[in-house]
């Protein structure tokens, strides 16, 4: 019985010495990463490790959104085989912002690391999704001084504990060798949850409801959300950034999801 034991305990701490920060950062020096999806250990020296946090088969699990999608918004058409071309919506009237792009649909493997990252208290996921978002093409052609991820109400932010879009936007920076701003833009006000309400709704729910500093005149914002569907939200802080001097605002989200 006490041999038993003192193997058991003998194993438990060889384990605490596998998973210690040393050994942690050892690993990342010799290639070797634990995957943000399914934390399996992986070979980072292979391009799709090394390139994200993600394995090579939970990454074929996230692909990007290459068709079948407005240009100006994202809203996504039934096929992604279709050309990128106008939504209806954009036809009658167009973003605030300059310019859109996002990784991929809201479903899926994507969709479960948004939802942990938001609302079962795994803010690490943002540093593998901010590192997906940071190879999209559009990133390598980016004109932009600095990045604003939107904001959360004190309120939701004391709940939460962090604010998923900053935790995005950390490693997002980093990539593209840019500073992160978000003192730049506030929520004035709470609003209610988005969640089930159509386009009309989220932009009353939305409007009026940021304040901006002054600090973001003449800059070039790139403005960062986990998800978008309709884009009131991300409207309504482009056009107070815009009010407040930007000298202009590129929208990107990881996400994009739809109302149909």
């Amino acid at each position: 019985m006490f041999e038993g034991n003192g193997k058991e305990r003998g194993a438990q701490a060889f384990a605490a010495r596998l998973r210690s920060p040393v050994l942690t950062a050892l690993r990342r020096i010799f290639g070797e990463r634990r995957c943000a999806a399914c934390s399996r250990v992986f070979d980072a020296g292979s391009p799709e490790g090394a390139a994200s946090g993600f394995c090579p088969d939970c990454l074929e699990q996230l692909p990007r959104r290459t068709g079948g999608f407005c240009p100006h918004c994202g809203e996504p058409s039934a096929w992604a085989a279709l050309p990128v071309s106008d939504c209806a919506h954009c036809l009658k009237v167009r973003p605030p912002w300059q310019s859109f792009f996002f990784h991929g649909l809201h479903q899926g493997l994507l969709r479960r690391m948004l939802i942990d990252l938001k609302f079962r208290d795994r803010p690490q996921a943002g540093e593998a999704l901010g590192g997906l978002l940071a190879s999209h093409p559009a990133c390598a052609a980016l004109e932009a001084d600095a990045i604003v991820p939107v904001p959360l109400h004190r309120d939701r932010l004391l709940r939460r504990g962090y604010n998923q879009a900053l935790e995005i936007a950390r490693p997002l920076a980093r990539h593209l060798d840019l500073p992160v701003l978000p003192g730049l833009i506030a929520r004035a006000r709470a609003t209610a949850p988005q969640t089930g309400a159509d386009r009309a709704l989220r932009a009353r729910n939305i409007a009026g409801a940021f304040a901006v500093s002054g600090k973001a005149r003449g800059l070039r914002i790139l403005l960062l959300d986990d998800t978008m569907t309709t884009g009131a939200t991300m409207a309504e802080a482009t056009r107070g950034l815009l009010a407040g001097g930007a000298a202009s605002v590129m929208a990107a989200a990881v996400s994009r999801a739809s109302l149909f």
